[in-house]
């Protein structure tokens, strides 16, 4: 197989990841309910968390964050101990891979497209990076404002516009890099667009 058909092969691959939705199978599971039925009609950690069960909600954060970090880490080991791996687990390569999975959540085709804002998905998605290429502080930077801002002032909307585009532009002070910016910068962009999308499927706009 040539590595454009096999990096092909494994974008479907992390698309459908990110299709399953967490949410909507603990909602189902463990209450009963058809999450696109409750509160803000979302299934994402947010609605489960304020609508549904606090603990249920956190443990759906913490899934959606979980599956893009675990999926880019076995990726990450796969590209020196397998060489047919090497050619598509590069950090560009990654950078695509880990994103379809975030879009498989918003955006997913096994859901007639109805899903989350990604946010804890995304949020797993620029933890992984930072942690494994850049700096860390960035993500653990935003993530304490976000708290503060989520807990002092209930601000959640703000909260995820803040982890969405703060962190590359902290690294930039960190490290300068124009090339790092400009590539999170894009990905921040797509979110923007896909969470329209996510909006409007659900009636908000």
């Amino acid at each position: 197989m040539t590595p454009i058909l096999l990096f092909i092969g494994m974008i479907i691959i992390s698309y459908f990841i990110g299709c399953f939705s967490m949410a909507r199978l603990i909602a189902k599971f463990f209450k009963s309910l058809n999450i696109y039925k409750v509160g803000t009609g979302h299934p994402d950690t947010q609605n489960i968390y304020q609508n549904v069960d606090k603990g249920l909600g956190i443990m759906v954060g913490i899934v959606d964050f979980g599956k893009i970090y675990i999926y880019l880490a076995i990726l990450k080991f796969l590209h020196n101990p397998l060489p047919i791996f090497a050619p598509i687990t590069t950090l560009n390569h990654l950078l695509i891979l880990g994103f379809f999975i975030v879009v498989g959540h918003c955006l997913p085709i096994t859901h007639h497209f109805k899903g989350g804002r990604g946010i804890f998905s995304y949020l797993g998605y620029i933890t992984f990076f930072f942690v494994n290429y850049f700096s860390p502080w960035p993500v653990l930077i935003v993530v304490v404002l976000a708290i503060i801002v989520v807990l002092g002032f209930k601000q959640y909307r703000f909260a995820q516009f803040m982890i969405v585009l703060l962190p590359p532009f902290i690294n930039f002070f960190f490290e300068g890099s124009g090339t790092t910016l400009a590539k999170f910068f894009i990905a921040a962009l797509l979110m923007g667009i896909m969470n329209v999308f996510v909006s409007k499927r659900l009636g908000e706009i």
